[in-house]
């Protein structure tokens, strides 16, 4: 059992059955951080240094090589002194004489609190949303209620237009109420997603009433094929065909913009194509469009909140789908949203 000698955060070990005894292989500062010297030391005392919720995991893990299972993987965190827990992965095998277990292990601490500082941005991001859609019910409850008073304010003196406008502002202001009480429970993890049929074709058809006003002053086309009905939360599906069809209108920079949609059901799961003819996304953000807050650059310097496709992306989630982005060029961009079929 000879060291490696390395001074970086790979190593090798080895593991005597009939012994006990186990070989670490580092180098250098590896080496003292683990604090396991060279020679070979009883499994038991490293095992007595290993995070409590990880030893049972790490001991079966072990176990199931002796029933057949080819190999070991696992993380676990092992007692590092001043450095507090030392996240390392295991991987292994068994030797053709089933006398060695034999494998690399790596320091994966830094990979390990990059997740958590991620998770816990993620944590803000919810909290922050919670809070914003918070504080918006109160005033679309009073935009509803206004809107109620000046429709029976103005009585027979309004003309149809005018009331149907003010009935539309309230009719607005509601369901905007009944979205943004969604989304606080979503954010809050206090509700699960409503699972219901939902036709697309009554949510995309409500989806381009709310965008008429956009869709007629940019002079678009939104071609739909006959689509489909999918499991989930009517609102929130609605939601993210919303947030896609804003962002092809916006996107659309000089041009009349054509958007079409089109769905393939295969039993299962329904994906559902979103495509536009606008200036395409470039290969550069391909990977960081679904990131909240952040924003595709845009002309003249104005950046959007950065939240549309995030919000896309984690709703889908929420319903057992999924979106991503199918493909991108100057010609436009087409994206794929999977949603659980209705059948």
């Amino acid at each position: 059992m000879a060291a490696v000698g390395m001074d970086c955060t790979v190593g090798t070990w080895d593991f005597e059955l009939s012994t006990g005894l186990l070989a670490v292989h580092a180098g250098g500062e590896t080496a003292a951080r683990l604090g396991l010297p060279g020679d070979p030391v009883r499994a038991a005392d490293v095992g007595s240094r290993l995070h409590p919720d990880d030893a049972e995991g790490l001991a079966a893990a072990v176990g199931a090589m002796d029933d057949g299972r080819p190999a070991l993987r696992r993380v676990v965190r092992i007692a590092g002194g001043a450095d507090g827990w030392i996240w390392i992965e295991v991987t292994g095998r068994r030797s053709a004489d089933g006398r060695w277990l034999s494998g690399i292990w790596a320091d994966v601490t830094g990979d390990r609190k990059a997740l958590a500082r991620k998770d816990e941005a993620v944590a803000r991001v919810h909290q922050f949303a919670a809070a914003a859609s918070h504080d918006l019910i109160g005033p679309l409850r009073h935009i509803a209620m206004y809107g109620d008073l000046l429709i029976g304010d103005f009585g027979a003196a309004a003309t149809p237009e005018q009331r149907q406008m003010l009935q539309a502002i309230a009719d607005k202001a509601r369901s905007l109420q009944v979205l943004t009480k969604r989304l606080i429970a979503f954010s809050t993890d206090a509700s699960t997603p409503v699972f219901v049929a939902v036709p697309l074709d009554r949510a995309l058809g409500n989806v381009r009433e709310r965008l008429s006003a956009e869709i007629a002053a940019s002079g678009a086309s939104v071609a739909a094929e006959a689509l489909p009905a999918v499991a989930g939360d009517p609102l929130l599906i609605e939601k993210v065909f919303e947030n896609l069809l804003r962002n092809a209108l916006e996107w659309s920079p000089g041009r009349q913009p054509e958007i079409t949609v089109a769905a393939r059901d295969d039993g299962h799961a329904v994906t559902v194509t979103v495509a536009d003819k606008g200036c395409g996304i470039d290969p550069r953000y391909a990977t960081r469009i679904f990131d909240a807050f952040w924003s595709l650059p845009r002309p003249g310097g104005v950046k959007g909140a950065g939240l549309g496709l995030a919000a896309c992306k984690t709703i889908l989630s929420a319903l057992g789908g999924d979106v991503a982005l199918l493909s991108s060029s100057p010609a436009g961009t087409a994206f794929a949203v999977v949603l659980p079929s209705a059948r």
